[in-house]
């Protein structure tokens, strides 16, 4: 306790007596069925909401303009009230206090279940290719800013105590501040004291019609990260001008901007440091006087948190993705069970799923979004198996960790000497460390579940057959192999990050196939060596596989490192360490190079020979991860639980 002793500190933020200095920020779940609050989010929230201090439930859509996917919430539908109550209800009965956002989307929210376009302050798209919005008129402002004083009320009746209007990360009210979406010549565009007159003006409205009611906040941007758009000292000065609006009572603030790339830093990904724009949200505190000051973004860890409280400027931080990993790390923490705390590696499939417009999940947490029909630890199987796991990696560890968690008899087979698999491999590319915490944490769960490992065992038909287990999960992975070229040097991704070679001055090419982490973490080892690097891809799309938010800014990273990226290059061959492609969609071939290496990032294909031989010896394995198709470490660990959880 006394090495967090400032993380658990009480709090008094606006007159709400709050238990710690940990909230749970805002954040779309898609839980939402016709715009509406479901089981999902009182069972996901209530969970969280035993430890943190704080929950700011995610937004509420104001207007029908805003309301976006379907899996959103309206604060504009008066049926969502008695699901906004359980909402509350449950986090108030685990001790924690009930906030909420209040927003409108603006140009990157159109309603596409009544397909109506996005508004905003002038006819910018978010980025290049995206729908067009709708230019506002001053009618169309009166109506969005009436809509956030009604969305206000209805929260308040929902029996939230307090709650932030979102002026930041690129939503509507920051699209009006922000030169590069607002080119407006009237009296809402121009100088920033035109662009802050409709924000200002709609954030003075809420606080009016919450004065007595309840505190209320602001969520803001402290730099868009942006070219062209708003930088530091514009948003210091916005702070300025916003925290004098009577009634402000906090303000909660990060960076970026919904323009690409700059939201990719917003949730920043497993390369970035760990709260890597502190000092930026530490600036404001000389700006907003003595008001509370809370911040977020890739916080993995109390010990984190309790060194940026110590530094004087920051009273309260968000840890969302953490606690989507582990819901318990407060709990373990204070126990002195840090490592026990399932980590956040932050490969971002969580904020992947929704970009991808479907409900939030984790890869090292499956279970967000199932709370309320998986327990952490299983229930008791009501006949106990004895199973056996081939393949100690990642899916094959998780898999055996829950089979045990339920009660099952587990061997775990691995041919190497030690568990992890991908991951002890993966975790030795630049940027990817994280990776390695994976790894451990599902080693040493493995053993605190009371799984039998045995390393250096190759599996074979006629040896699971004599071990004779009820049940057989193959977790063996895929074979990858690299296509030969005639004179050149051609190497798996995993042969580079195992090789110790000195890349420096050299040319090398990855021949893409993957579009994955796979692909990025070689790249950018190679870079970070010295190398110089030209990707060949078939697809016209880079890094296809990796998850929209950590695309954006490891395609930035990419560019300033110098990479090269030949889109529609398809190789048909090679000699005297030249690369021959085929070029779409003209079909033209040219050669590229000298290269000194060519490094093959390739999916591979699943590892389906012991399948077919345990198939044949009609012993039926249930395959999961690689093994049944060549995919992400999300699939892999959705697929371990999938299959535990139901021997």
């Amino acid at each position: 306790m006394n090495r967090y002793d400032k993380v658990m500190s009480p709090f008094t933020l606006a007159g709400v007596e709050v238990r710690n200095r940990i909230f749970l920020p805002a954040h779309t779940t898609n839980f939402g069925v016709d715009f509406l609050p479901t089981q999902r989010h009182v069972a996901y929230l209530r969970e969280r909401a035993r430890s943190v201090g704080m929950v700011i439930v995610e937004p509420l859509r104001v207007h029908r303009t805003s309301l976006g996917r379907s899996g959103g919430l309206s604060g504009s539908d008066r049926r969502a009230l008695d699901g906004l109550r359980r909402i509350v209800d449950a986090i108030r009965e685990e001790g924690a206090r009930a906030f909420v956002q209040i927003t409108h989307a603006g140009r990157h929210g159109p309603n596409e279940t009544d397909g109506t376009p996005g508004w905003g302050p002038s006819a910018i798209p978010w980025v290049a290719g995206a729908e067009i919005p709708h230019a506002m008129t001053r009618a169309e402002m009166i109506e969005v800013r009436d809509a956030y004083v009604e969305t206000a009320a209805l929260a308040a009746e929902a029996g939230f105590e307090g709650m932030e209007v979102h002026i930041g990360h690129g939503h509507l009210l920051h699209q009006f501040l922000s030169p590069s979406s607002n080119c407006r010549t009237d009296a809402w565009g121009g100088s920033l004291e035109n662009r802050m007159r409709f924000p200002l003006e709609c954030l003075a409205a809420v606080t009016s019609a919450m004065d007595g009611v309840m505190p209320v906040g602001i969520r803001t941007s402290v730099d868009d990260v942006q070219d062209g758009a708003l930088g530091p000292d514009e948003q210091r000065e916005i702070t300025a001008q916003a925290v004098k609006v009577p009634g402000v009572a906090f303000v909660n603030a990060s960076v970026a901007a919904y323009q690409w790339p700059s939201i990719g830093h917003h949730v920043a990904d497993m390369a970035h440091e760990p709260h890597p724009f502190r000092d930026l949200t530490e600036a404001l505190r000389p700006v907003i006087g003595d008001l509370p000051l809370l911040t977020a973004n890739r916080y993995r860890t109390l010990a984190e948190v309790q060194e940026t409280l110590k530094r004087g400027s920051i009273d309260m931080v968000g840890m969302n993705r953490a606690h989507m990993a582990d819901p318990d790390l407060i709990a373990k923490s204070l126990d002195g069970r840090e490592e026990q705390v399932r980590p956040c590696v932050a490969h971002n499939y969580c904020i992947g799923q929704v970009g991808a417009h479907r409900p939030i999940s984790c890869m090292m947490n499956p279970r967000v979004g199932r709370e309320d029909h998986w327990d952490e630890v299983p229930a008791p199987a009501g006949s106990p198996k004895s199973v056996l796991v081939v393949g100690g990696g990642p899916a094959g560890m998780e898999a055996a960790r829950v089979a045990a968690l339920a009660g099952h008899r587990v061997t775990l087979w691995e041919r190497d000497a030690i568990l992890g698999g991908v991951l002890n491999i993966a975790g030795t590319g630049t940027g990817r460390g994280d990776l390695l915490s994976m790894r451990d944490w599902l080693v040493d769960g493995v053993k605190r579940a009371g799984v039998t490992v045995d390393t250096e065992r190759e599996a074979s038909a006629s040896a699971v057959a004599e071990a004779d287990p009820d049940v057989v999960v193959l977790a063996s992975g895929a074979d990858r192999a690299a296509a030969p070229l005639q004179g050149l040097l051609v190497l798996t991704v995993e042969a580079l990050l195992a090789d110790a070679s000195d890349w420096s001055g050299k040319r090398v090419a990855i021949r893409d196939d993957a579009g994955s982490w796979a692909t990025l973490s070689a790249a950018e080892t190679l870079l970070a060596a010295g190398a110089r690097v030209e990707i060949f891809q078939a697809s016209t799309a880079p890094l296809w596989a990796v998850t929209l938010y950590a695309r954006m800014t490891a395609l930035e990273r990419l560019a300033n490192a110098g990479a090269v990226f030949r889109y529609g290059h398809t190789i048909t061959g090679g000699v005297g360490g030249k690369i021959d492609c085929r070029i779409a969609p003209l079909q033209k071939a040219k050669s590229f190079g000298p290269f000194d290496a060519v490094v093959h990032a390739t999916p591979g294909a699943a590892a389906t020979e012991l399948q077919t031989d345990l198939e044949q010896a009609g012993l039926a394995p249930r395959t999961i991860g690689d093994a049944t198709a060549p995919r992400t470490l999300y699939e892999a660990m959705q697929d371990a639980h999938r299959v535990a959880r139901s021997l």
